[in-house]
């Protein structure tokens, strides 16, 4: 651009390729190291006559740690990811972009000090939201979704808010979310409660403006189709297939069941790293408990714990990947699908 060969409409679209890219990659826990390695050669892959699609399709082709994560993988992290404990200025960055985007009425969050996020189901709830809730969905704010998108949006006013019912949060004059501007109190103005079933309703409204902001390319490019083994996460969608065997940590199994699959790399896992359960949040992602009545479908992994079982193919390949991210051992997982 500085040289001229590019216009600022085209350089523009690459800032913005190489902000969902790198933005993507944080949001799913990928290793930033893996970057170093991209960025020195991606000019290489530059195609004067077709630049933008060029980089596209050299950032799509990355495999494994250095991928570009697709809407499905966004979709199931932000489920349940902590985004109130990022880094400060990682988390004003997403709720900045999440306020503003398509937005005439710029809203500055970095660097103001009037508006911060605020919790919707608070940290330290008053009484009423367990009468509110009942003591089921209570618990399950409490310790699944207290920091996750769903349960976040800005506010200048959060010390009036505070920990009071939903209701109160609402109406409050000339405070509350009914008489609040910003984009992230619109759909809470106009609900009668906040329960999990409104968390589920606007975190799928949150992430479809998440995957608008941060956008996939849409481009086609050729993959290869034969039934080869290759690294789980360049496998293909697994809904509807069964496994011929698995190459794990250089030892071959033969599995067919995705759910076999799924309950052997958790267990061997947690009993190499179980620390890594706990210290991150990869005990949350896979619902990891010793109560086995607080789940659907309770599978043991060793005789005190258990996991979540009632997930289809997808969710379990995307729960292993994120335990093979979390624990950096991405290139020790190969799969091979049945004819």
């Amino acid at each position: 651009y500085e040289n001229k060969q590019i216009s600022k409409d085209l350089f523009i679209q690459v800032l913005e390729l190489i902000q969902s890219f790198v933005w993507r990659r944080f949001i799913v826990g990928l290793p930033t190291n893996a970057l170093n390695k991209i960025f020195m050669r991606l000019y290489e892959d530059v195609d004067h006559s077709d630049y933008i699609t060029s980089i596209q399709k050299s950032l799509v082709r990355k495999k494994s740690t250095q991928r570009f994560p697709k809407n499905p993988e966004i979709i199931d992290i932000l489920k349940d990811k902590d985004v109130y404990g990022i880094q400060s200025r990682n988390r004003i960055y997403l709720f900045e972009r999440l306020e503003n985007f398509e937005n005439r009425e710029y809203v500055q969050i970095d660097g103001n000090p009037d508006i911060t996020v605020e919790h919707i189901f608070p940290q330290n709830p008053h009484s009423k939201w367990k009468l509110d809730l009942g003591e089921k969905q209570y618990n399950e704010f409490k310790e699944k979704h207290l920091n996750t998108l769903a349960n976040l949006t800005v506010s200048g006013n959060n010390g009036s808010l505070g920990n009071k019912p939903f209701v109160k949060k609402r109406d409050l004059q000339d405070k509350g979310y009914r008489d609040s501007r910003l984009f992230l109190n619109k759909y809470l103005a106009h609900i009668e409660k906040w329960d999990l079933e409104q968390l589920n309703e606007r975190r799928k409204l949150l992430t479809k403006r998440f995957l608008r902001i941060w956008k996939y390319p849409s481009i086609n490019i050729e993959i290869e189709t034969n039934n080869e083994e290759v690294n789980i996460f360049d496998a293909e969608d697994p809904t509807h297939k069964k496994l011929e065997y698995v190459i794990f940590f250089e030892q071959k199994q033969k599995i067919s069941k995705v759910s076999e699959l799924y309950v052997n790399v958790i267990s061997f896992l947690y009993a190499e790293q179980p620390q890594m359960f706990f210290t991150t949040d990869l005990g949350e992602r896979v619902d990891l408990t010793k109560d086995k009545n607080i789940l659907r479908q309770a599978i043991p992994i060793n005789d005190t714990d258990f996991i979540e079982g009632n997930l289809d193919n997808k969710s379990k390949f995307e729960r292993i990947k994120y335990a093979l991210t979390k624990s950096e051992v991405t290139d020790e997982l190969f799969i091979k699908y049945a004819d």
